[in-house]
């Protein structure tokens, strides 16, 4: 599928395909994500996904050099802990999800995720996204996480906290995204592009990133 250009002002490596794993509890959003990006739908009703694949065109630098980058889409239930770390060989750039209606996928991110990602691809790197974005909006106002325990009344997750857990993770980026609205979705991707193709982060062109996207 072709996307629009973006230019990341990058020279580090040659343009050419890039490989993108996206990880995260199970029944958050990381499939509805992924479809409406790639194609355009939404996924109304949740079907666990064991593994999926998509490709998309994309532009980088500043001739708007073409190049591909497959979007690996796994499953996060434990039982299938096994096919989805082969799915970690030759990745480029990782995207960790989590809800920020689900307190329980947010810690997640720190206490399994990363470890994971760390244990088999240390230096690859991660970004952070907080997903289904239209539930906190439509749902009620942020509420801060006063307490580690998953039997907690629902907090919606807000974008401070995912910013400082990015932070502690030491993520490329942080950014947020609704499937069901569509909103932020280039910003989770390109991101996602500039990492791969970026490896050493330069501050400028992060900066510039930040302020085009992040809008907080």
């Amino acid at each position: 599928m072709q996307r629009s250009k973006f230019s990341t002002d990058c020279t580090t490596q040659a343009p050419g395909q890039y490989k993108c794993v996206v990880v995260g509890d199970g029944a958050i959003g990381k499939t509805s994500m992924l479809l409406r990006y790639v194609h355009g739908d939404f996924l109304t009703e949740y079907a666990p996904t064991h593994y999926d694949s998509f490709t998309v065109s994309l532009a980088l630098g500043n001739e708007w050099t073409p190049c591909s980058m497959t979007l690996i889409d796994t499953a996060g239930q434990e039982t299938y802990d096994r096919l989805r770390t082969l799915t970690y060989y030759e990745t480029d750039v990782f995207i960790v999800c989590f809800s920020v209606a689900s307190p329980d996928s947010f810690i997640n991110v720190k206490s399994r995720w990363v470890p994971e990602l760390k244990e088999f691809k240390p230096k690859c790197p991660i970004i952070l996204v907080g997903l289904q974005t239209d539930l906190r909006d439509n749902g009620g106002k942020d509420r801060s996480l006063n307490s580690r325990s998953s039997s907690q009344s629902v907090a919606f997750i807000s974008y401070k906290e995912g910013k400082r857990l990015a932070n502690k993770i030491k993520a490329k980026m942080y950014a947020e995204c609704s499937a069901l609205t569509g909103e932020g979705l280039d910003a989770v991707f390109y991101s996602a592009l500039m990492s791969a193709a970026c490896p050493k982060r330069k501050s400028k062109l992060w900066n510039r990133m930040k302020r085009l996207f992040a809008g907080r």
